[in-house]
Formats: C-alpha cells, sequence, structure tokens
C-alpha cells in the first residue's frame, strides 16, 4: 500500500515543481521592479530589510537588465532611510560606477558627495573621496567599470562596508576569472581582512595570492605583509624571519627588500632578544647599499644595542659616529654626536673626549638648535670632572663669540668669569 501512495506523492510534488518553474520562468524584470517601487514607496522601516534582500537578488539575477540601474539605486535609497549611510554610499559608487550612462548616475554621485561631505568619518580624506568621484574609469569593458568600483569602495576605508568589499571583490574574480588584474584584486581581499582585524585570513589572503599569482609585480608587498602579519597579528617570529627572507633572497631589486631587512633585524631585537643576529641584520641592511634614511635608523639601532643590551660601548661610538662620517646631511648625525658624547661621559668615564665630543658638534653643525647649551655642557664636564678650567673657558667663549643672541650666551659670560678665577688668571 506504500508505494502507490509515494509515488502519488512524488508525481505531485514533481508536477508542482514544473508549475512553479513555469511560473518564476514567465517573471517579468519590469513588473518586477514596479513591485519593489511599490514598496519603497510605503516607507516602511519593517520591510527595508526584506527589500535590501529582494533588491540585492534581482541585481544579482538581471545584471546587465533595462531596470538593473534602478534597482540598484532603490537599494540605495533603502539604506539611506534605513540610516545605514555607509551602505547607502557604497550603493551610490555602485550605480555610478558600473552603470556609466544610467539615468541615475548623476543623482548617484551628488548623493554619494553628500555623504562624503557631511560625515566626519571621511573627513580627513575626503578631498581625495570626492576626487575619486570624478576620476573616469581606465577603460569601458564591464572588468573595467567593476574594477573602478572596487577601488572607489576600498577608498573608503571603512569597516562597515568590508563585508560589501569581500563578496563584491569575489564576484569579480568569478566574474572576470581572466583579467589581469586578478592579483590586484586578491590584494584588496587581504587588506580588507587585515582592517577587519581577521588575522588569519588575511595572512592566508596573502599567501593565496603568491601561489596563484608567483610571477605577480605585487608579489614582494603580499610576502612582506604576510611576514608582518605572522609577527605583529599572529605572534610567530621565527615564521615572520622565514616569509621576510624570501623578500631580501627573491625580490633583491624590490623597494620592500630592504625594509623586510630592517624588519628581520627588528623582530630579532625587539622580540626574540637575539642582539647579535640583530646586529648582523641591521648590518646586511646597510651593506646592501639602502637609502640614507633606511641606513641610519640601522646604525642608530646598533649603537643602541650596544650600549643597551651588550654594553659594548666603543662599538656604539663607532656606530653613531659612523651615522656622523657617512650621512652629515641627515638630521639625526648631529644628535649621533651628542649620543657619542653622552657615552663616553657616562658609560666610560673619558671625559677629555666627551667634552670634545660636545664641542665638537657647534663646528660641524653650527646650525644645531643644542650646539650652545652642548658647549655649556662641554665647558661644565672641564671644570666638575677635569678640573681644567681654562679650556673650560675656551669653549664657553666660543659661545660668546658665535652665539652672541642666544640665551646661553649671558651664561657662557658669567662661567668665564668664574673659570678665569679658578684659573688663577
Amino acid at each position: 500500500m506504500r508505494t502507490p501512495s509515494w509515488h502519488r506523492l512524488v508525481c505531485a510534488f514533481a508536477a508542482s515543481s514544473l508549475i512553479a518553474a513555469a511560473a518564476h520562468a514567465q517573471e517579468d524584470p519590469g513588473k518586477l521592479f514596479t513591485y519593489f517601487q511599490e514598496l519603497y514607496n510605503r516607507h516602511d522601516k519593517n520591510l527595508s530589510e526584506f527589500l535590501i534582500g529582494e533588491l540585492s537578488q534581482y541585481v544579482a539575477r538581471f545584471p546587465e537588465g533595462e531596470k538593473a540601474p534602478e534597482a540598484q539605486y532603490l537599494l540605495a535609497k533603502v539604506y539611506q532611510e534605513k540610516s545605514d549611510k555607509h551602505k547607502a554610499l557604497a550603493a551610490f559608487l555602485k550605480v555610478m560606477s558600473l552603470y556609466p550612462n544610467a539615468d541615475r548616475k548623476q543623482e548617484a554621485a551628488n548623493e554619494a558627495r553628500l555623504i562624503i561631505t557631511a560625515d566626519n568619518v571621511y573627513k580627513e580624506k575626503r578631498a581625495a573621496l570626492l576626487a575619486t568621484l570624478e576620476t573616469p574609469p581606465a577603460g569601458e569593458s564591464p572588468a573595467d567599470l567593476y574594477f573602478h568600483y572596487l577601488n572607489r569602495l576600498m577608498a573608503l576605508g571603512n569597516n562597515e562596508v568590508a563585508n560589501l568589499i569581500l563578496d563584491d571583490a569575489r564576484k569579480f574574480l568569478i566574474q572576470f576569472a581572466e583579467d589581469t588584474r586578478q592579483d590586484s584584486v586578491l590584494l584588496a581581499i587581504a587588506e580588507v581582512y587585515g582592517r577587519k582585524g581577521d588575522k588569519r585570513e588575511t595572512e592566508a589572503s596573502y599567501l593565496r595570492l603568491e601561489y596563484c599569482f608567483p610571477e605577480s609585480p605585487l608579489l614582494p608587498y603580499a610576502r612582506y605583509s604576510r611576514g608582518v602579519v605572522f609577527s605583529k597579528e599572529l605572534g610567530d617570529h621565527k615564521r615572520a624571519i622565514e616569509v621576510l627572507g624570501t623578500v631580501v633572497a627573491e625580490h633583491p631589486q624590490s623597494e620592500y627588500a630592504a625594509t623586510a631587512q630592517f624588519k628581520i633585524a627588528e623582530i630579532k631585537r625587539e622580540k626574540l632578544k637575539d642582539y647579535a643576529g640583530a646586529v648582523a641584520d641591521y648590518r646586511k641592511l646597510i651593506e646592501s647599499k639602502a637609502d640614507s634614511t633606511k641606513a641610519v635608523e640601522a646604525l642608530w639601532a646598533i649603537a643602541e644595542i650596544d650600549a643597551d643590551n651588550l654594553k659594548d660601548y666603543n662599538g656604539a661610538i663607532q656606530a653613531y659616529n659612523e651615522i656622523v662620517e657617512k650621512y652629515q646631511g641627515d638630521k639625526r648625525a648631529a644628535s649621533a654626536m651628542e649620543k657619542a658624547g653622552d657615552i663616553y661621559k657616562d658609560k666610560l668615564a673619558d671625559y677629555g673626549k666627551a667634552a670634545e665630543q660636545y664641542a665638537k658638534i657647534a663646528e660641524v653643525f653650527p646650525d644645531y638648535e643644542k650646539a650652545p647649551d652642548l658647549l655649556l655642557k662641554a665647558g661644565s664636564v672641564c671644570e666638575e670632572k677635569l678640573k681644567d678650567y681654562r679650556r673650560a673657558a675656551g669653549y664657553y667663549r666660543i659661545i660668546f663669540e658665535k652665539f652672541p643672541n642666544h640665551k646661553s650666551a649671558g651664561e657662557a659670560k658669567k662661567r668665564i668669569e668664574k673659570a678665569q678665577k679658578k684659573s688663577g688668571e
């Protein structure tokens, strides 16, 4: 008895499915949009989520349909009435990006402009965001338009639209599988996960780019960023060094090679407490003829490690002096000379060298704002530690002669008189 009954049930279900399919096939996009328009005109906030879901599905189902731009614009307005201004902005950007010939394009642009101008979230990058509204896409193909839209979304830098970016970026990967900008979209996905604080997803997304696009020019940056995530976010410092090492070894001409080398040294210094290893890696960076800014940073780090961790005070002085000798034009060179003087005074008790170092700053860097004060310091060291009052007076005299209008000049004059009395002159 069960078999006929079950058979009839299956047949009935199949028949109803066919009827439903036929009805679905007859559904008219124009009439369906009119239905959505009628629902929207009620301005019933209780229907907001329903409309958002239905309109999103409509645009996905009829992306090339005549009413697709209108539906996308309506979706933006629903978000706007729901006070979800960030998603409304994203939806308006989609109208003006994907449908450049749509009647609603200018209205969407105006609405987007109003949100960007009024919302303080966008205050710091307002000018740049408004400029993107005027920037045309690189081409006119659907892929060009979609890519341009993704760039506009990414420029918002707003976590409220992060999931929208991820969804639309994945759609780009599917719809335009042969597009040469797939690596850029994968990179965008990784960056969005990073903004959201999804650490493991960020690392995994950078790795996907490495696997899928091993020849991409974005690979050095992706590898560097992945290394940083391992260290900073996941606490896997050894893995970070391994990944960053591939940037140095496999992309030596990349702009990220020096940065990766510096990061390796920094991790060894700050996270692994491998001070000797850090010094060695900072030295590798200097020897690679990195730009002067990075080289000075590396030498400064070496000096600090030598002085604070390895207690190699002569090594620290040598590193500071190397900054002065090789990178005298760097703004930190004068400070490096001062640091060397402090080590002579405080760590080595070599007061003569300390005074000489302080005084030399006024000669080598006469425009250094602390030069007059350091001449005072040189004189004080001579007076208090060496009891060499003549030498002290000589340093004070330089202040009076070279910096007559400086606030230290008056103090220098008084000290000259006292030093002369002490020296018996």
